[in-house]
């Protein structure tokens, strides 16, 4: 079968990332490279052995190679530029969390979507398939606390790595509009739950080097179950992973991500350690494959254009949350989007 041709839109950290990933995936090939620094870019592929043209638009792209679908790794705010003119050159589009900077972007790349309806979008949610992640869902599915009523969730980085153009330092809450969305559509996804309210404040630690608000703490509720959540990029001596120190219980005990990665259960007085399942790909790898069955069958994938509108609507709460104050309820940013 032929393989999936992508043309590669950015140069950044993480388009370095998914290099290496389209490089191992043997159901995929690298037809070019769009930045607006070509040279550049045409360098990188081959310092990684992926020797691919280089071109400064997705029209010259489009003239000169032939690809089946776009890989977004820009930063956000060229996001919806980037989705509707990739759908709009016939190309499928894989993209980059977060989707895009507010709410009018997500429903802008909305429309471009259901103009293209046979063509399919895809976000990145790699947290999902971590093997942390796995454990904690694998143990949910199995009946091992019931059903989870209430979760902690912290997230403690020390984020120092600078970005192209300083584009993450330059937004105002960098913790809410970068790393939230991981947490929040982790959390839809564990619990099985879409998020009912938002209450959350941004702030900013006097330590940090970030000109904005890079920490945030506040409570959401998913449903039946409540989350009390804190997150940020200005951790001091103690960091967690990524994908955060995580605590879920429900009638029958508690499940614990810990900041080593260690998933357990505490039931009955006892701590069992559980294993953290072997997965033939995961994170990128598991994105990339699950996007590449998409295209093969037909199917909806499972963090596709629709389903991360749900994540990304708790951002934006959370952000509309920390701005006035008060309590903001999620359905009214879908419902402006007929979800």
């Amino acid at each position: 079968m032929a393989s999936v041709r992508f043309l590669l839109l950015g140069t950044g950290f993480f388009a370095r990332k998914w290099l290496e990933t389209l490089k191992a995936h043997p159901d995929c090939a690298l037809a070019g490279v769009i930045s607006r620094t070509p040279e550049r870019a045409a360098a990188t592929c081959a310092e990684l052995g992926l020797p691919a043209p280089a071109f400064a638009t997705l029209e010259q792209a489009r003239a000169r190679v032939t690809a089946d679908a776009a890989l977004v790794t820009l930063p956000q705010a060229l996001h919806r530029e980037a989705i509707a003119g990739a759908l709009a050159c016939g190309l499928h589009v894989l993209t980059e969390k977060p989707l895009a900077m507010d709410m009018a972007e997500a429903a802008a790349i909305l429309e471009a979507a259901r103009a293209r309806a046979d063509r399919c979008v895809m976000v990145n949610q790699n947290f999902r398939w971590r093997p942390t992640a796995q454990a904690l869902r694998r143990a949910l599915l199995d009946g091992a606390i019931g059903p989870p009523q209430t979760i902690l969730h912290e997230c403690a980085m020390d984020n120092r790595r600078v970005t192209v153009g300083g584009w993450r330092e330059a937004l105002p809450d960098p913790y809410l509009q970068d790393m939230a969305i991981h947490h929040f559509d982790l959390l839809r996804y564990l619990t099985g739950r879409e998020a009912v309210e938002v209450f959350v404040r941004a702030f900013r630690p006097s330590w940090t080097w970030f000109a904005g608000r890079p920490a945030a703490a506040g409570f959401l509720q998913f449903g039946d179950v409540a989350v009390s959540y804190s997150g940020t990029f200005a951790a001091r001596g103690r960091e967690t992973l990524p994908e955060g120190a995580i605590a879920l219980t429900g009638e029958g005990g508690t499940l614990r991500l810990d900041e080593r990665g260690e998933v357990s259960l505490h039931r009955d007085g006892r701590v069992t350690a559980l294993p953290r399942p072997a997965l033939a790909r995961e994170d990128l790898a598991a994105t990339l494959d699950q996007f590449v069955i998409a295209l093969r069958s037909g199917a909806r994938p499972e963090t596709s254009l629709e389903d991360n509108l749900k994540s990304f609507a708790i951002v934006c709460a959370a952000l509309e949350s920390s701005q006035s104050g008060r309590p903001v309820a999620v359905s009214p940013l879908l419902a402006s989007l007929s979800l």
